[in-house]
């Protein structure tokens, strides 16, 4: 009888959703090669989840990182599926669909129907007639494209080139406080929003592509949380068999040794066959130096300004008359400080108790770093007066709580996808050490996702022979 060979080990630095999913596709995939890989979780917190936390505080789910996750990356409905979660993914309420933009000293819908739209005030007569235009403006050249002969462009200057400078000031810069925290003339649109260069590339305009896609029936990615909350997912993947998660291990620093890598943490060291760094930006780039100092300084040139967390909770009665709707984002300009605003007991089912109002504001990211350092009496006081001020809410809140994220989402800022490029060239010599988490391909939770599974997978086909 041949002898089994010696089981390899893949270490995964940080516990967060990304590397998470590292740890589990790699279990996958040893259990279809019928082999054995040791898989090691080290997380420094005393729990998985990293940046998905789920607290529960006087009947509220309160979430102070993801709300939720699109339904975009097959790999999330795997995971879910391999967790038995599927009972417990929740879409949004119906109200749900209903946006607003603080503009111009109050809410104004974002209505699907045009003429819902020209009556709402969002653009005026001017930014209309331009925005009616887009189908007419020429398209960006491929070799003008990120990796070509031009400079990467800003997602400002592409809307403002496509849709005019006013709907880009007023709707799309907006929207990018609601995803990246960030200044849309400070973000690459191909690599923030690669799906709206894809559509200007195959169509030439974005309306056309928009029809297209309606035409051959596509729904757009569906909004998704789980019924216990974001960190429900972490905590599932975590208590898998196959993956030992050891908690309160923070990392310092990782080292090539021979063909594998020594790990030193505050638990010890530990070796690795082949380790998956899905930590946050400022942590993954001091890791990474360990083994590509040119991966590293790449690393440390992009930003992940901080951000605060403000949830407020109020009477039913405080908030009688806003109609249910995800919420609000705030123009620039306003003389507000607040990011924008989600009606969480409206958007899903269950997070407060009935008769209740609960709100999730933001605050910070790089428009704004210095709101983010503000006390915690400061935030809560700010928030109220700016709820007064945006959304009449003029009561006292039954609930407060304030969270903190030092390095909240990085900034893909332009020429990012020739860093990506640099990295990687820097990385991929380096047999068995993969880089996850959002700091590359992608800040939402489904994408960060994906990104680990294919660092797990890509682990677990060298380890496995």
């Amino acid at each position: 009888m041949s002898e089994q060979p010696e089981a390899c080990r893949l270490v995964v630095v940080g516990g967060g959703p990304s590397g998470l999913a590292a740890a589990w596709k790699a279990s996958v995939e040893a259990e279809r090669a019928g082999r054995e890989i040791e898989i090691l979780v080290l997380e420094a917190d005393g729990e998985v989840g990293g940046k998905a936390r789920t607290g529960q505080a006087g009947g509220f789910l309160i979430e102070t990182g993801p709300q939720g996750f699109l339904d975009d990356q097959p790999v999330v409905r795997e995971m879910i599926a391999a967790c038995g979660l599927e009972s417990e993914v929740l879409a949004p309420e119906p109200a749900a669909n209903r946006r607003y933009i603080y503009r111009g000293g109050r809410l104004r819908e974002l209505r699907r129907s045009p003429l819902a739209f020209a009556r709402s005030g969002m653009l005026g007569p001017l930014g209309l007639a331009r925005l009616a235009l887009e189908p007419l403006v020429r398209s960006r050249h491929d070799d003008d494209a990120e990796g070509g002969a031009g400079e990467d462009e800003s997602l400002y200057d592409f809307a403002a080139r496509r849709m005019g400078p006013q709907a880009a000031r007023r709707l799309i810069s907006p929207v990018v406080l609601g995803i990246f925290a960030g200044d849309a003339r400070k973000l690459s649109a191909a690599a923030a929003f690669p799906r709206l260069v894809a559509m200007e590339r195959a169509y030439g305009s974005l309306f056309k592509a928009m029809r297209a896609g309606r035409r051959r029936g596509v729904p757009p990615p569906g909004h998704r949380t789980l019924r216990h909350g974001i960190q429900a997912f972490p905590h599932a993947v975590g208590a898998l068999p196959g993956i030992e998660v050891r908690c309160n291990r923070r990392v310092t620093a990782i080292e090539r040794r021979g063909s594998g890598f020594r790990v030193a943490s505050s638990g010890g060291e530990v070796t690795g066959d082949a380790v998956v760094v899905a930590a946050d930006l400022p942590s993954a780039a001091d890791l990474v130096d360990g083994v590509s100092a040119e991966a590293a300084a790449e690393l440390r040139q992009i930003e992940s300004p901080p951000m605060a967390v403000v949830h407020t909770a109020f009477d039913a009665a405080a908030a009688a008359h806003i109609e249910p709707a995800y919420g609000f984002l705030v123009a620039r300009g306003e003389g507000i400080r607040m990011l924008g605003c989600q009606y969480e007991t409206a958007t899903f089912r269950g997070r407060g108790p009935n008769g209740t109002f609960l709100t999730r504001s933001m605050f910070g990211g790089s428009v704004d770093p210095e709101a983010a350092d503000l006390g915690d009496a400061q935030l809560v006081d700010l928030t109220l007066r700016e709820l007064r001020r945006t959304a009449g809410i003029d009561a006292e809140p039954t609930y407060t709580s304030v969270a903190r994220w030092p390095h909240a989402i990085p900034q893909y800022a332009p020429g990012h996808l020739r860093r990506v490029t640099r990295i990687e060239a820097a990385l991929d010599p380096i047999d068995g050490f993969y880089l996850a988490g959002n700091a590359l391909h992608g800040v939402g939770l489904s994408r960060a996702i994906a990104v680990g599974a294919e660092c797990g997978e890509k682990a677990a086909r060298l380890l496995l022979p």
